[in-house]
């Protein structure tokens, strides 16, 4: 069997986790409802789904968690909602894409820690602690200064540790980060983010906080966003090299997929053009050529990582096990 046989054989028959699809994010209704099919049919077995980012009112928060879980449960012959790992074996048993959620960001608690737990009864299983800018819990990875983990945001991270919630140090300062792995007693993941040694962008992260995050049990997930990751054509072959960069730093138990996808890039440029305090002009959130890793592309990935010498042991573990061995662990 050739390596291009394998690739899609073992794409096919593994569970592959992505941990980020920014759902919220504006774009073609007719495009957006067409998501589910379109990542089941692209190999996905469990995909987190973006509900809001830092927002700091309450009521949308809690309306748009709403919104999201009936748009999907509306798409019941193609998708279920998770709420344990297991239910994500059960997804790639029925030829399902299993759902869940999370918030970037941690203002849609304010400063209520009660919410927490709410949320993850309904099905937030990871928050970021900050989203680019400072909140009440920690810097972003944006801000001018490098302020840490505030006290509340350690309560924050004793309570998700409580419930069963990943602490999740995408878009966070550098700092905070390495603060709140230190403080977390359950293991802590990048849900999404990019290697600053391959490419200098404030939401990459170093060489540190990566074998922080290993160290820690947590997963280091990558994107595939061209601003990102410094490949300026999305290749399967330029993300191959950035997982490698990760095993080869921290172990093969210590990467997985976040890959950020944006469904409708031209409507999120957009939108960054609108909202530099959110995306600051020198991040590159604007330009007209970004490109992306498409979700129909992991088959190619599977045979670059093939090719380097992966096996295919390996290759469960980067597309999902990972994530799942994760999942079995912090979940409750």
């Amino acid at each position: 069997m050739s390596n291009l046989d394998k690739g899609s054989k073992i794409v096919r028959e593994s569970i592959v986790c992505d941990m980020t699809f920014p759902f919220f994010a504006p774009g073609d209704p007719v495009r957006r409802l067409a998501l589910p099919g379109l990542l089941r049919n692209a190999g996905l077995t469990y995909v987190s789904f973006t509900v809001v980012d830092d927002e700091p009112d309450v009521a949308k928060a809690f309306t748009a968690l709403a919104e999201c879980r009936r748009f999907f449960q509306n798409q019941a012959d193609v998708c279920v909602l998770v709420e344990t790992a297991e239910d994500i074996v059960l997804a790639k048993r029925a030829g399902k894409l299993g759902v869940g959620f999370h918030f970037q960001g941690t203002l849609p608690i304010g400063r209520n820690l009660d919410l927490i737990e709410a949320y993850y009864k309904l099905g937030i299983r990871h928050m970021l602690l900050a989203y680019n800018q400072k909140n009440f819990v920690a810097d972003g990875c944006h801000e001018m200064g490098q302020g840490g983990l505030s006290r509340f945001g350690r309560m924050v991270i004793d309570e998700m540790n409580r419930v069963g919630m990943f602490v999740d140090v995408a878009h966070t300062g550098y700092q905070a980060s390495m603060e709140a792995i230190e403080h977390s007693n359950r293991p802590v993941i990048c849900s999404h983010g990019n290697i600053w040694e391959l490419h200098n962008h404030p939401r990459c992260y170093r060489d540190d906080q990566i074998r922080a995050i290993a160290r820690s049990g947590g997963v280091f997930g990558l994107t595939g966003m061209s601003i990102f990751t410094g490949d300026d054509e999305a290749s399967a072959a330029g993300f191959a090299r950035q997982i490698d960069y990760v095993v080869q730093l921290a172990g093969i138990e210590s990467v997985g997929f976040g890959l950020d996808y944006v469904f409708d890039l031209p409507a999120i440029t957009a939108l960054a053009a609108k909202n530099a305090t959110h995306w600051p002009k020198d991040g590159g959130y604007t330009r007209q050529d970004i490109k992306q890793l498409e979700p129909t592309s992991l088959n190619d990935v599977a045979d670059e990582l093939l090719t380097m010498g992966y096996s295919d042991s390996d290759l469960r573990l980067v597309f999902g096990g990972n994530w799942l061995r994760l999942m079995r662990t912090v979940w409750k």
